[in-house]
């Protein structure tokens, strides 16, 4: 335990103050010089008494406790016990050290301690920023014996701590509408690469089943109508390309668009990796980041550890070196899913890097909407500058559906969405692609 201040406490300034005035009034009185010398070296002598007692260490021993894992905005308790070793009770404030990316919602709490025992201080963390974190000290400012001086002692603790995104919005019922239930435009489904491959279980006979799934042997002894069941294949890969660009830092509601693509996507490769396929997923700009081949459900972590820090850089997107990384690791066909903002000169760089990359894989484009083109679309037009912007939007949106048509005729799922909405989205994308059989 380290002592890292010394004070005077509120008591000893009382006590300066009642001196002072005593002297004075002895001096006005006319008081013996003698007598006046005792008034003052005694209570002098009290105090350097007591300051040498609120040097001494004291005997308090202080650990922490809260859960290494902090999920984003979300608070969490951490617990701190003081034990008093002393033969005397103790009263003294307890403040936490924190890096920057957590708060607390009370700074410094005050407790009393009975001789020979211990106190639980709960205090409220909340995380502010994804990634690593630290509890480094817990300071206490403890009294001396008469309460003259005050002296802060620090204990480290050193907790690292790990802040994730807050799945618990994400998942919530108002995110997942519509997942599975919109067909995506222009995907041919076909037959499932599934049937036929696996047999799984047998069940009734269900409209739309093929005269050849029906088991007429089963149906006879039961007589009715019952069908073999195929398990879909489960060697699907699928592998996202995230956007790590200064578009992507463009603030929506709750977090920006990075925000967003970060916390849909790792839920998405929660789903893939329960569905038996393989994940793979690459950041790309000044910040690269790659994760190949992950399978099966309980290495989602792997995911999640992996990537739960990346916050997108200042520079501008380059798809086309993107491009050529993702095919240099992997060209074998699997869907990629390339999520980012784009804008009016995206467009130019990102054609000739989606045809490259449509040589080797089936290509999905989730593009995040900006928000501000359609606050602008919705703002009343009252004066002659209101309708320049307005048809400046209007002629931004109409430029950017006429190119999202375009990626679609060129055989490119291509999907606008707002930042709310991405994960329903990237799931119906990986659901109708995996039944279609188009990989």
């Amino acid at each position: 335990m380290n002592r890292i201040k010394h004070r005077p406490a509120k008591r000893l300034v009382q006590l300066t103050a009642l001196l002072l005035l005593l002297l004075l009034v002895c001096a006005i009185a006319s008081v013996d010089s003698l007598v006046l010398t005792a008034l003052l070296l005694v209570p002098l002598l009290v105090v350097f008494v007591d300051y040498m007692a609120a040097k001494s260490e004291p005997l308090l021993e202080v650990s922490a406790q809260t859960n290494l894992n902090m999920a984003l905005y979300r608070r969490q308790a951490l617990n701190v016990v003081i034990k008093n070793k002393a033969k005397h009770a103790t009263m003294l404030d307890v403040s936490v050290h924190l890096s920057n990316a957590i708060e607390l919602q009370k700074p410094q709490q005050t407790v009393f301690i009975d001789a020979m025992q211990q106190a639980k201080q709960s205090f409220n963390l909340r995380a502010h920023k994804r990634g690593d974190a630290e509890i480094s000290a817990i300071e206490l400012r403890v009294g001396s014996p008469l309460g003259l001086w005050q002296t802060n002692w620090l204990t480290a603790q050193a907790i690292q701590l790990k802040v994730y995104p807050d799945f618990s919005r994400v998942t919530s019922k108002q995110h997942l509408n519509g997942v599975v239930n919109k067909p995506i435009s222009g995907l041919k489904l076909t037959k499932k690469r599934g049937d036929g491959i696996e047999f799984q279980q047998l069940r009734e006979y269900r409209q739309g089943d093929s005269v050849r799934q029906i088991d007429w042997q089963a149906t006879s002894k039961r007589r009715k109508l019952i069908s073999r069941e195929y398990q879909e294949e489960q060697n699907q890969h699928v592998i996202v390309m995230l956007d790590a660009s200064k578009k992507m830092a463009i603030e929506a509601n709750k977090g920006s668009h990075f925000d967003h693509a970060l916390n849909a996507l790792l839920l998405l490769s929660h789903t893939v990796l329960k569905q038996g396929d393989w994940f793979s997923m690459q950041s790309f700009n000044q910040n690269l980041r790659w994760l190949p081949d992950v399978k099966g459900a309980q290495n989602v972590s792997r995911v999640m550890n992996h990537f739960y820090d990346l916050y997108p850089d200042k520079s501008s997107s380059d798809y086309l070196v993107a491009v050529n990384q993702l095919i240099a690791k992997r060209s074998k066909r699997s869907l990629v899913l390339l999520v980012t903002t784009l804008d009016e000169q995206s467009i130019d760089e990102l054609m000739p890097a989606i045809k490259l990359l449509q040589k080797h894989h089936l290509v999905a484009l989730i593009n995040i909407n900006n928000r501000a083109v359609n606050e602008v679309l919705e703002e009343p037009i009252e004066k002659y500058e209101d309708a320049t912007s307005y048809c400046a939007a209007l002629a931004l949106l109409n430029s950017h559906k006429a190119n999202m048509a375009k990626l679609k005729k060129q055989g490119v799922i291509a999907i606008d969405c707002n930042p709310e909405q991405l994960l329903p989205h990237v799931l119906n994308t990986y659901l109708n692609v995996k039944h279609s059989g188009a990989l």
